[in-house]
């Protein structure tokens, strides 16, 4: 059975929107929202920097989702739970390595990064491809839970309902802006940008969001499955780590536009995909 949250019509926004179903995406983004930037406001003024707590709150989503669909008592057989066609666990790799394979010759190229010195522990892991791969595939292990918290509130609740109510480009643009509110307050409180505090955050941090929903809507609409946005989710999150772990970047701002002018032309492409698809499916 197709999920509903990726039906032709709610793809192309011919769907009946309600000021009901309206009202419970805003209460929703609220509820994420709103505890997350607290609990995080808080972290400072606790001395809490352990990366673990600032992870955990990649539940809130899920757990808000779980609530509102019990509330709503709409079950959970539309998320997509099946394991789906093998081709699009293959992209779910795919994707990232695509993008990082483009971006970090290019970056290095430019003089933007390096590889790590061989007498830091990072230079040595750089030169062992298997340790590389070892450590890759153990931290993409490790993160999935993390990932699936986030995955099941954007991709498997809050995806289907957005793009029903205000169609494709819209929806996937309105649940890139939740994200980026959920995000931001996170990356400022916990200082994951140290050298750009405020840019990072607030210009940085919305931008990549805005061009990574897209591809990651893709694969939820292809695969009709929420594992397969999990896992590129995870995978995506630890190559780019390492990537910056054994390849820093002395200009952080100039590989980050490498990287979001490679996205925006994958956005681009699966976008038209989508479109494509949505036209064909109500032509049929």
């Amino acid at each position: 059975m197709m999920n509903n949250a990726l039906r032709p019509d709610a793809a192309s926004g011919y769907g009946d929107p309600t000021k009901q179903d309206r009202a419970e995406i805003l209460f929703y983004a609220l509820a994420v929202l709103i505890p997350t930037t607290l609990i995080v406001a808080c972290f400072p003024l606790l001395r809490v920097t352990n990366n673990w707590a600032a992870n955990t709150l990649m539940f809130i989503p899920g757990l808000m989702a779980v609530a509102f669909r019990l509330q709503r008592r709409e079950g959970f057989r539309s998320v997509g739970w099946s394991v789906g066609a093998p081709v699009y666990w293959l992209w779910a790799t795919l994707l990232p390595i695509a993008v990082l394979a483009v971006c970090l010759p290019l970056s290095i190229r430019l003089g933007y990064a390096a590889m790590a010195p061989v007498s830091t522990s990072a230079g040595r892991i750089a030169t062992h491809a298997l340790k590389i791969l070892e450590n890759v595939l153990l931290y993409t292990a490790s993160s999935l839970p993390f990932a699936f918290g986030e995955e099941f509130g954007w991709r498997g609740y809050a995806h289907g309902k957005l793009v029903r109510q205000f169609g494709l480009v819209r929806g996937l643009l309105l649940l890139g802006i939740i994200w980026d509110f959920w995000r931001t307050p996170i990356y400022y409180f916990t200082g994951v940008y140290p050298e750009h505090p405020i840019l990072g955050p607030f210009v940085m941090t919305p931008i990549d969001n805005l061009l990574a929903v897209i591809p990651m809507g893709w694969l939820y609409f292809r695969s009709r499955n929420i594992w397969v946005p999990t896992l590129t989710h995870a995978f995506a999150d630890v190559l780019w780590g390492f990537s910056d772990l054994l390849f820093p970047k002395s200009h952080e701002i100039q590989s980050w536009m490498i990287l979001q002018a490679a996205q925006l032309i994958v956005s681009i492409i699966l976008l038209m995909d989508l479109k494509s698809r949505a036209r064909d499916r109500l032509s049929g």
